[in-house]
């Protein structure tokens, strides 16, 4: 019986993370594209929106590539669509804080994302808000078409 049991929680288990990881693959198919910025908030502090509308995402699967004046970022993430609201967590392969793992949640149509990340280290955001010291940054962009 004992090993009808755990037999029986390890078919759940497994059938849990196929969800999970079909799930994902789904998100990574409506993420994947070009994307502008349309408004970025850190630490409260509004970008002027020439700055904001100068950033550019490009997203292909699990990679990205995130470009905010002469910076360059590139990485990879995982997401997590099946919470509430949607997680994200992003690792830096080149660029500032390269190597760090950042935590966020986020929120994605066919033609907006919205993400809101912590710093590295720091605790994974539950809303979608940036105060003055919070040290989280608020992004909001727009599918560019092709």
């Amino acid at each position: 019986m004992t090993r009808l049991l755990a037999l029986t929680v390890c078919v759940l288990a497994l059938t849990a993370v196929a969800a999970e990881e079909k799930a994902e693959k789904a998100e990574f198919a409506k993420y994947t594209g070009t994307w502008k910025g349309v408004t970025i908030i850190q630490d409260g502090k509004e970008l002027p929106k020439a700055e904001a509308e100068a950033v550019k995402l490009v997203v292909a699967g699990e990679k990205y590539t995130f470009k905010l004046g002469d910076v360059e970022v590139e990485g990879t993430h995982k997401v997590d669509p099946t919470k509430k609201p949607k997680q994200i967590e992003a690792v830096r392969t080149k660029g500032p804080n390269k190597g760090e793992k950042m935590l966020g949640i986020y929120e994605l149509t066919e033609d907006t994302y919205k993400v809101c990340f912590a710093a590295p280290g720091k605790d994974r955001p539950t809303e979608f808000k940036s105060e003055a010291g919070s040290g989280l940054r608020l992004m909001t962009f727009k599918r560019e078409k092709p």
